[in-house]
C-alpha cells in the first residue's frame, strides 16, 4: 500500500518512508491511499475473536503487502500482549479499559507496534534518532517501546513543570538510549520544536523519526480497539450492538482517528463521539467556524488534553475530502467537558464501585449526554493512578498504585534542560551521535 500526503502535493510513497520521515516534504501527515473494507465474514464471526487476533486483521489489511505474514502477526502479538476488558458500569454505558499494558495508557499499543515495525522495516546500519514530545504517557509508552533497542536513541521532549514527579520518572528512570529532555516552554514548544526538526534539511544527518501519532505506524493499530469493543457486544450479547456509540477522548485525535478508520473499515455504529475539554477548538473546527486563533491552554482535570489545536485535525479532514457535512454524518458534535463535570462523574462513579481517570470521564460525560437507548462505549485511556494527585484531590480518597509505577519512583535521574529552540536541540543531540 502506498501513503500519501494529508495536503495533497507531495506524491506518494512506501510504508518505509511515511514511519522514517514521519511528515511530508509538503508539510502534510502521512495516510493509507485507501482504507481498505473488511469481509462481512470477518464482522459475522468478530464476536469469537480476541483483541490480537483482530489487531491482526486490521494490520494484515493495512501492511499485509509490505510484510510477510508471519513477521506482522509476530509484531501484533507483541504489541497487543496484554487485554482491554469491557465494563459496564451502569446500565447500556461500557467502559473499555485500554491501560493494562506497561505504562498504563492506551499509548501501549501503538507505541510498540510502532517500534517493532521500524525494527523490521527502516535501516538499522546507522544510529536513529526518535524524537517525541510529552505531556506524560506518550513519553512513557514511546521511552518503555524503544527502551535498550539497538542503534536507536530516544529523545522525549517535555514542558518544564507541567508533569507529576510520577509521569516524569516513567522515562527519566529508565537510562540507557532514552534521553529525558525538559524544555523550557509548553507542550505547543515541545511539539513545533520536533516537527521543525524533522523538516529541517540541516537535521537529515541525524536521521530523525518522530513517535508522536502523526506518525502513521503509532494512528493505524488503533482501528483494532473499537472493532474489539464491538466484538465484545456481540459475543455479550448486548442488545442493538450494531447501533452502539463510540465516545473518544480526544487530545491530538489518534483514537478518534482510529475509530472513524475502523468505521470505514466496516464497523456498525450509530456514531462517534469526540470528547474534549474545554481547551480544544475541535468543536469549531467540526462546526467549521474556527478562525485560525486559540488561546493559550489553561491547566484542567485532565491534562493529556490540555491543547488548543488537535495535530490529527488534518487526517480527519482528508479522510473525509475535506467536507465538513460528510464528517459530521458520522462523527456527533459535542460540547467541551468541564472540570466540575469531570468531578462529578469520577466521584458518582465510585459511589458505584467503580474508578475511572479523568481522561476516561470526559469521554464518559460526552457519552452520558446522548441519552439514547442503544450501548455506549466509552475509552479508558488511562489508569486513575497515573492522575494520581488530581484523582486524590477529586476524591479525597488514596488511590492504589499498580506495580508499574512505583517500580519507577525508587530511581531518580536528572533530566536534561534546554531553551525550546533548535539550535539547543541540536546541541544536546550532537553529544549522542
Amino acid at each position: 500500500m502506498k501513503y500519501r500526503s494529508t495536503r495533497g502535493v507531495a506524491g506518494e510513497v512506501s510504508l518505509a518512508e511515511a514511519v522514517e520521515s514521519c511528515v511530508a516534504p509538503d508539510g502534510g501527515l502521512y495516510m493509507p491511499a485507501t482504507i481498505p473494507t473488511l469481509p462481512k465474514a470477518y464482522l459475522n464471526n468478530i464476536g469469537e475473536m480476541s483483541l490480537r487476533d483482530i489487531a491482526y486483521v486490521v494490520a494484515i489489511s493495512f501492511f499485509g503487502d509490505d510484510l510477510p505474514a508471519a513477521e506482522l502477526k509476530k509484531i501484533v502479538d507483541e504489541s497487543f500482549a496484554f487485554g482491554a476488558p469491557l465494563v459496564e458500569v451502569e446500565p447500556g454505558m461500557h467502559v473499555l479499559e485500554l491501560f493494562h499494558g506497561p505504562t498504563l495508557t492506551v499509548k501501549d499499543y501503538g507505541a510498540r507496534f510502532m517500534a517493532r515495525l521500524m525494527r523490521r522495516l527502516l535501516d538499522s546500519g546507522r544510529r536513529r534518532n526518535v524524537i517525541v514530545a510529552t505531556t506524560g504517557n506518550t513519553g512513557a509508552a514511546v521511552a518503555n517501546s524503544f527502551h535498550n533497542m539497538e542503534g536507536v536513541n530516544v529523545f522525549v521532549l517535555y514542558p518544564r513543570g507541567r508533569l507529576s514527579r510520577m509521569a516524569i520518572s516513567q522515562f527519566t528512570a529508565l537510562g540507557g538510549n532514552i534521553h529525558p529532555v525538559e524544555v523550557a516552554g509548553s507542550i505547543e514548544d515541545c511539539k513545533r520544536m520536533m516537527q521543525e526538526a524533522i523538516a529541517d534539511p540541516s537535521f537529515a544527518d541525524y536521521r530523525l523519526t518522530g513517535a508522536n501519532s502523526i506518525n502513521v505506524a503509532r494512528l493505524l493499530p488503533l482501528a483494532a480497539l473499537a472493532l474489539y469493543a464491538y466484538g465484545r457486544l456481540v459475543a455479550k450479547e448486548v442488545p442493538f450492538a450494531d447501533k452502539a456509540f463510540y465516545s473518544t477522548p480526544c487530545g491530538n485525535l489518534s483514537n478518534l482517528v482510529g475509530t472513524v478508520i475502523a468505521k470505514k473499515m466496516g464497523l456498525p455504529t450509530s456514531g462517534i463521539v469526540p470528547a474534549f475539554n474545554i481547551n480544544s477548538v475541535l468543536g469549531e473546527l467540526l462546526d467549521g467556524v474556527y478562525d485560525g486563533t486559540s488561546s493559550a491552554p489553561v491547566p484542567t482535570y485532565s491534562p493529556a488534553m490540555d491543547m488548543a489545536y488537535p495535530s490529527g485535525w488534518p487526517r480527519l479532514e482528508a479522510i473525509y475530502g475535506g467536507s465538513l457535512e460528510a464528517a459530521r454524518a458520522d462523527i456527533l458534535r459535542s460540547n467541551p467537558v468541564t472540570d466540575a463535570e469531570i468531578a462529578a462523574t469520577v466521584n458518582a462513579l465510585r459511589e458505584k464501585g467503580y474508578t475511572i481517570d479523568t481522561h476516561g470521564a470526559v469521554a464518559y460525560v460526552a457519552a452520558a449526554r446522548l441519552g439514547a437507548d442503544v450501548p455506549k462505549v466509552i475509552f479508558a485511556t488511562g489508569h486513575p493512578a497515573k492522575q494520581l494527585d488530581i484523582m486524590t484531590h477529586i476524591t479525597g480518597a488514596a488511590i492504589e498504585l499498580p506495580v508499574q509505577l512505583t517500580r519507577f519512583m525508587s530511581v531518580k535521574r536528572n533530566p536534561m534542560k534546554i531553551a525550546p529552540t533548535l539550535p539547543a536541540l541540536r546541541k544536546l543531540m550532537n553529544n549522542y551521535n
